[in-house]
């Protein structure tokens, strides 16, 4: 462990060594230490300007290290050996201070804090060289804004003008904002939004224009929006093409088309398909039903054209599998005197089929092992672009302590049909549009063999999935989740140990039926989040057991057996859970990001169950919950461990609280490290047998909160993370008195290594 700690302290030291990383700097020149805007209003924030800053310096792991460019000088002179081209490309040269680069950043700041009302600004620069090294400050004096006093907007089309008027609660600029161009951009921008959605296909923001007159005021503005002036010769011409309202007469969808070729494909378009008022073209292979493409068009036949129905459509189709490239273009009917649109939707089919392979090395409590998987899809089955796959997975494991020539090994497979509509009786076809869901029915069987047991696992399930557009809402809605769990075998050896004794072990080697309903709603800002805002994700997942059957079993006056309903000859489970996951990070700088994350929940046995599933129940430790420990092996609250082979059932619980924060930070190449803090357990909501100490009360479980510390190293290629993490113990609610802090006493068994894809959170 010493050892260890010292190699750390080395490695950081190298990176953190200032000597070399001026290496390759020119007699002359400087290295571009630091930049730094300092602004004196708070409505102009440093972090809005970063964009307009024209050279970086390279960047600093943790903020301090200035690991890139210093790989890159350990690199020797020589480009000819091989070790130092390697070097070089894992890091980066150093970023040379450049005055023009620094002067045109101070100019572009200039400009944007001008467009931000502030029309007095004064940017200027200090720079401090020293010891090759440079750092800039761009200072911001803005001096008083300019606000709005007035605002008018003047139209001269009477129809236009009644539109924009009835929609006048939705105005950005009001007398006292700011006279912020970006504000009055949007403003532009909110009216050709609205007519668009009203009809005017011709209209653009180069109708609009702004006069704007600060003679009469001090640092106020008087500001009038025109379109169509009183001076146009288009003035109420509605048969002009900007101020027409069109109606999409024909709506064309063509299945051949070429995106290289920006048209039709070269082959025959063979017939033509009138259905439900739309002229669908069909090439040689009519591989999509009507139906299905009608259904997923919200531009209509004579219909008002709506920029909206645009947006709907191109996400509607994209849920399409089967479809790989879609195009909507429009056409201004050739009839004279007309607001007339033709609609063409040119669409072109994807792949269907396709097999896939993964091979996965598995980590569990320290046992190694393997696992390897084939998947087949078809993306278009019932020509509806209806998906069905197959995956077949197999997993062995060599197991430790359980005796010699031990193992595990797993075979299953699992069969999924999904549907690109809301498959559900008596529900209204508008609602089925408005919602798009996708119905999925997946089966799965799975085979387990341990030294001590069989155990076959089977299911099935409906659900349904449907998220907004910008794909910030998404819900899953699990209808009916069915699944039975059958011990062929069990050694009668291993399971006397705790037949008697332990009901909570004796329940996990039974079988038992499970038919659950469960909802999931996630939300997030990833694929919205705006300039100075900080991504998070949030997700909420609530499920119950065995209601229904326990009503059918009180409604039929059905008789119990040892205490408990039974449905087909088993006991069924019956339980509510809950669980609230939260994650959020900020971006500190170019290559510094924090990170923290809080995961809660809590599951009831009840009615027909006095104990959970086991498969249901929570536990600790691990790569994405408290790194100090290895999964499994933490809580219920202060529960020891008792070195027999139940403790992995006994760690366990009904409750759980994860908490934790990531410092990520940027090394070179691939390379990432991150330090992180976690904290967290179990708890079980009864007192249950061979499980002392892990029942929760609100009066010590703040005592009983884990807490761990370490260090991870990641290698991010973008399309998959590679993560390996070392936690320390800092606190272990397990052990008695002082010998709970950990951080004098650290031996073998207080870390933990892990093994991960992904990022823990």
């Amino acid at each position: 462990m010493n050892k260890f700690c010292r190699l750390l302290l080395l490695f950081v030291a190298a990176l953190s060594a200032s000597c070399g990383v001026t290496k390759y700097v020119p007699e002359g020149q400087f290295l571009l230490n630091r930049v730094e805007i300092v602004s004196d209003h708070k409505a102009i924030k440093p972090a809005t300007l970063l964009p307009y800053i024209k050279q970086n310096p390279n960047y600093k792991a943790f903020s301090i290290f200035p690991s890139q460019v210093s790989v890159y000088s350990w690199s020797g002179r020589d480009s000819t050996k091989w070790i130092n081209r390697f070097l070089r490309k894992l890091g980066a040269p150093p970023v040379i201070y450049d005055e023009y680069l620094t002067e045109k950043t101070r100019e572009d700041i200039s400009k944007s804090i001008v467009n931000q009302g502030f029309m007095n600004v004064s940017v200027t620069t200090e720079v401090d060289k020293r010891k090759k090294k440079a750092s800039v400050i761009y200072r911001v004096k803005t001096g008083e804004p300019y606000f709005i006093q007035k605002y008018n907007i003047e139209i001269g089309n009477e129809t236009i003008a009644q539109l924009v008027n009835e929609d006048s609660a939705n105005v950005l600029l009001k007398p006292g904002e700011r006279f912020d161009r970006t504000l009055l951009d949007k403003e532009r921008q909110r009216i050709v939004t609205l007519l668009r959605r009203k009809g005017y296909f011709g209209i653009g923001k180069e109708k609009l224009s702004y006069i704007a007159d600060s003679a009469l005021n001090k640092h106020r503005v008087d500001l009038t929006l025109q379109m169509f002036p009183s001076t146009s010769r288009e003035l109420n011409n509605s048969s002009s093409p900007e101020q027409c309202q069109y109606l999409v007469k024909n709506v064309y969808i063509v299945t051949e088309y070429d995106p290289i070729a920006g048209g039709e494909s070269t082959a025959a378009l063979l017939d033509t398909v009138r259905y439900k008022g739309y002229q669908i073209i069909y090439g040689a292979n009519k591989w999509i039903r009507p139906e299905v493409l009608v259904n997923s068009s919200y531009v209509m036949p004579n219909q008002m054209y709506d920029e909206r129905t645009i947006d709907l459509t191109y996400s509607s189709f994209s849920r399409l599998k089967a479809v790989k490239y879609v195009n909507i273009r429009f056409e201004v009917s050739e009839r004279k005197d007309s607001c007339l649109l033709n609609c063409y939707l040119m669409l072109s089919s994807s792949q269907t089929q396709s097999i896939s392979t993964e091979l996965e090395g598995t980590n569990s409590a320290g046992d190694l092992g393997m696992a390897a998987s084939v998947t087949y899809q078809q993306r278009n089955i019932f020509h509806g672009s209806e998906t069905f796959s197959a995956k077949v997975r197999g997993a062995y494991e060599r197991l430790t302590g359980v005796g010699t020539n031990s193992n595990f090994t797993e075979l299953g497979t699992e069969l999924g049909l999904s549907f690109p509509k809301f498959m559900f009786p008596f529900i209204d076809y508008n609602l089925k549009r408005r919602v798009r869901a996708v119905s999925e029915l997946i089966g799965t069987y799975n085979i387990q063999q341990r030294p001590e047991f069989s155990r076959v696992i089977a299911g099935v399930a409906w659900r349904y999935k449907w998220s907004s557009r910008n794909a910030a809402y998404r819900h899953s809605l699990d209808l009916i989740d069915v699944s039975y769990v059958y011990l062929p075998w069990i050694d009668k050896v291993f399971y006397d140990q705790f037949s008697v004794d332990n009901p909570l072990l004796r329940y996990s080697y039974e079988n038992h039926f499970i038919m659950r309903t469960g909802y999931t709603f996630y939300l997030t800002n990833q694929n919205t989040v705006a300039a100075g805002k900080d991504p998070f994700s949030l997700r909420i997942g609530v499920e119950t057991a065995g209601n229904t059957l326990n009503i059918l079993s009180e409604l039929t006056n059905k008789k119990k057996v040892d205490g408990y309903y039974q449905f087909l000859g088993i006991n069924y489970s019956q339980y509510a859970k809950v669980e609230i996951d939260y994650a959020r990070s900020r971006l500190l700088d170019e290559s510094n990001t924090l990170a923290w994350h809080a995961n809660l929940g809590l599951a009831c046995p009840y009615g027909n169950s006095q104990i959970l599933p086991f498969e249901k129940r929570y536990f600790a430790g691990g790569a994405n919950s408290v790194r100090g420990w290895s999964v499994r092996t933490l809580g219920p609250g202060i529960f020891k461990q008792t070195g027999t082979s139940a403790d992995f059932v006994n760690h366990s619980g009904d409750l759980k609280l994860d908490l934790s924060v990531e410092l990520r930070s940027k090394l070179f190449w691939v390379v990432e490290s991150a330090l992180f803090i976690d904290a967290g357990n179990i708890w079980t909501i009864r007192q249950y047998t061979n499980q002392e100490g892990g029942l929760f009360r609100f009066d010590t479980f703040y005592k009983e909160i884990a807490l761990a510390y370490g260090v991870g190293v990641r290698l991010n290629f973008n399309f998959f993370i590679f993560r390996l993490d070392l936690g320390f113990r800092a606190f272990d609610p397990s052990l008695d008195g002082q010998e709970r802090w950990r951080f004098t006493r650290i031996s073998s068994q207080d870390m933990a290594w892990h093994v991960a894809v992904g990022y823990p959170f």
